[in-house]
């Protein structure tokens, strides 16, 4: 099997004047790239100790993938091994580390506890004072690649089937990964504690939460108030900021909002799923926003969203492939045994056996408006904010009926 290394574009798919090719080109230019060869044979003798003396690394600078958050480049050992080094590229702050801390112990809970194809870590490293001057993570080099678009586009239609069981049987194993509270998973300094949930920075209101009232509603004032600074006393985006806000009544599933809280990935779209030639999947990559979450954020899923601007020929595919996974979703719950969550904090969740199913809630109105909230930036709130409101109103009300109630309120 091909290695994902082999697809890597390195500088290609990235502009000059973007930030991030500025990041990722200072790393490359200032960073002690033999030290992290070192560090990877010292790694692999850890590993393996009866490792040939002569074994030898080397690392491949204009040949890397890059995201959002990570430059990963390759490790080719003399012995026809690989591994990888996943490196920050954003600024260096103590987020980053409790960010990368977080990461390893989910990738480890996910190696331990389920089937999803997630990388072995070897080794890690969060401090900057250190020879290589950048923190990094040894893991594994999976194999397969990543698609060049959707699911629904790219892969043939003789093997919807078969993605769509396996994207189900990753969407059963988040769900049975269960917590009593809302927030990044931690197991220390050294990735090996018990587990435990702690706050996540960046969601307005840090936590750890306990209702996934508090965590959708925490995130939707805090989008408005970017709403508001950026069109003050505007008719239409106040009223998208309502319209988003009143939606939550919609989202939240009664029964759920005091959990139990399934591992959400947050981000599960093609670019970080890899597949083999005969699309069997892979490889799970990118667990750096990973966290414990309403399971409504889990029916969240990019692969699934259907464009207004495409005809309903050409979203069929997007819908059957949506309708294949929950179908396989459905019939996998009727096997499933309830698992207790994983961190040990006292809350007060009632026993229920009758909780309403992630592919009952899939399958509903609510899950697409879940969708159409968590993907629409503060930039894209007029346009999803109308979405909405037509998934609820239909053509009952109109947007300028809406905005004349919502039109001149303040959102706070």
């Amino acid at each position: 099997m091909a290695r994902s290394s082999e697809y890597w574009p390195g500088f290609a798919d990235l502009s000059p004047e973007s930030e991030r090719y500025k990041r990722i080109w200072h790393i490359l230019s200032s960073a002690n790239f033999e030290h992290l060869k070192k560090r990877g044979i010292d790694s692999r003798r850890r590993h393996q100790p009866h490792l040939p003396p002569d074994v030898s690394c080397s690392i491949n600078l204009t040949h890397f993938a890059s995201g959002f958050d990570n430059l990963v480049v390759e490790l080719a050992f003399s012995d026809n091994v690989c591994w990888v080094a996943q490196i920050p590229h954003r600024d260096i702050d103590s987020n980053i580390r409790t960010s990368l801390l977080s990461e390893i112990a989910t990738i480890n809970i996910i190696r331990k506890r389920t089937s999803i194809p997630v990388p072995q870590i070897f080794d890690f490293e969060t401090s900057t004072n250190q020879p290589f001057g950048y923190p990094y993570v040894f893991m594994q080099c999976l194999g397969g690649r990543t698609l060049d678009n959707t699911l629904a586009v790219s892969i043939p239609l003789q093997h919807h089937t078969k993605v769509a069981k396996q994207l189900a049987n990753v969407f059963m194993e988040l769900q049975s990964l269960t917590f009593n509270r809302i927030g990044r998973l931690w197991c220390g300094d050294t990735a090996e504690e018990s587990v435990e949930i702690i706050a996540m920075a960046w969601h307005y209101s840090p936590g750890p939460l306990e209702t996934s009232l508090e965590y959708f509603y925490n995130q939707r004032q805090g989008e408005n108030r970017e709403i508001t600074a950026m069109h003050p006393n505007n008719p239409d985006w106040l009223t998208a900021g309502w319209v988003l806000k009143t939606a939550l009544a919609q989202i939240i599933i009664e029964d759920r909002v005091r959990g139990p809280f399934p591992l959400c990935h947050l981000d599960l779209h093609y670019g970080n799923l890899l597949f083999d030639n005969e699309y069997n999947l892979t490889g799970v990559i990118d667990w750096s926003s990973a966290q414990a979450a309403p399971i409504e954020q889990l029916s969240v899923c990019p692969e699934f969203v259907i464009f207004p601007g495409l005809s309903e020929e050409e979203n069929r595919p997007i819908l059957e492939l949506k309708n294949l996974v929950i179908q396989f979703i459905r019939e996998m719950e009727k096997d499933t045994e309830k698992t207790p969550s994983l961190d040990h904090q006292q809350v007060n969740i009632k026993e229920n056996p009758d909780l309403t199913r992630l592919s009952t809630y899939m399958a509903s109105k609510s899950a697409e408006i879940t969708l159409r909230q968590y993907m629409a930036s503060p930039k894209g709130s007029l346009w999803a904010g109308k979405v909405v409101a037509k998934l609820i109103y239909g053509n009952n009300i109109t947007w300028e009926q809406l905005k004349e109630v919502y039109g001149t309120m303040p959102l706070f």
